[in-house]
């Protein structure tokens, strides 16, 4: 996912976390055009500067070689035993797909932006952000089904040309619970490493407050278990109001940056096959924490 976010911050976020960041940084986001930095652009932030330095590094479109028909045909529950529907967003698709016509960033919003984008590529790895996003969220569902749950997935191949719009319209339409959105990051410098998840601030003018409450606590959980398990680095909730699919949601949402892919570390780490499970394994474990707190909220514990 290609945004922006200034590098001093990350010690702040750091220093805070489990709080979410202020709103007053929100602005320095790329928007879901190209969604792929948080960094630092190497030169003033200008609109026309912004759209060079979002492009990324110039690397073959090559495949990481997964088999997606074998991986794509697999049979998927109807319903789960615990009644709690979970729609699981892997980020972007091929970059064969165009997206680029426009749709709205929230509901009765003239700011419009692409319906999506291909996002970013493994500088170290050479796999599309697209295809690992895909795969991590295959082996999510996988556990999660395993846990009961009934998994809706807003794209099985990277061929499904669906819209960040779309993609929260299809939760509110298939009576999802929670939305999670799962992303590859990159940065201007290799240096840049580590996990964050972003959330809505309270100042969202699009959401519900219940839904922005809950999507940070699904934020924070889901990132608590993730770099615990993964080793790596905790960057925080960072709180963002300029994600289409993240405006258009009726349910609580929130978007996993799962490693820099411009980081060596990180990179390897996330496109490595054999680290999927466990990285799925903490998600569902953070999404559990969530349900659990939910529950535990309604009962007046």
């Amino acid at each position: 996912m290609k945004k922006y976010f200034p590098v001093f911050l990350s010690a702040v976020l750091l220093a805070l976390f489990p709080a979410a960041v202020p709103a007053a940084s929100e602005p320095s986001y790329e928007s879901e055009q190209n969604q792929a930095v948080i960094g630092p652009p190497a030169q003033p932030s200008t609109e026309a500067n912004l759209e060079e330095a979002s492009a990324g590094p110039s690397l073959p479109e090559e495949s990481s070689g997964v088999d997606w028909d074998s991986a794509n045909t697999s049979n998927r529950p109807s319903s789960g035993s615990n009644g709690l529907i979970v729609v699981i967003d892997p980020g972007h698709q091929g970059s064969w797909v165009d997206m680029s016509a426009q749709e709205p960033m929230a509901p009765g919003s003239s700011q419009t932006k692409p319906k999506a984008s291909t996002g970013t590529q493994g500088v170290f790895s050479g796999v599309p952000e697209y295809e690992v996003n895909l795969q991590v969220s295959l082996a999510l569902e996988k556990a999660l089904t395993e846990r009961g749950y009934q998994v809706v997935m807003t794209r099985t191949d990277n061929d499904t040309a669906i819209s960040n719009k779309e993609r929260a319209e299809l939760a509110t339409a298939e009576g999802a619970d929670i939305t999670v959105r799962i992303h590859a990051n990159g940065d201007g410098s290799s240096q840049a490493a580590g996990a964050l998840t972003m959330a809505p601030t309270s100042a969202n003018a699009y959401l519900e407050a219940d839904v922005i409450e809950k999507s940070n606590t699904l934020a924070s959980c889901i990132l608590n278990h993730y770099c615990a398990a993964t080793g790596l680095g905790n960057l925080g909730v960072i709180s963002a109001d300029s994600m289409t699919g993240t405006n258009w949601s009726t349910v609580p949402v929130a978007i996993l940056e799962m490693g820099f892919m411009t980081n060596q570390n990180d990179d390897l780490y996330i496109t490595d096959t054999e680290n999927h499970e466990l990285m799925a394994r903490s998600v569902a474990d953070g999404i559990d924490e969530y349900f659990s707190l939910i529950a535990d909220a309604g009962s007046g514990e």
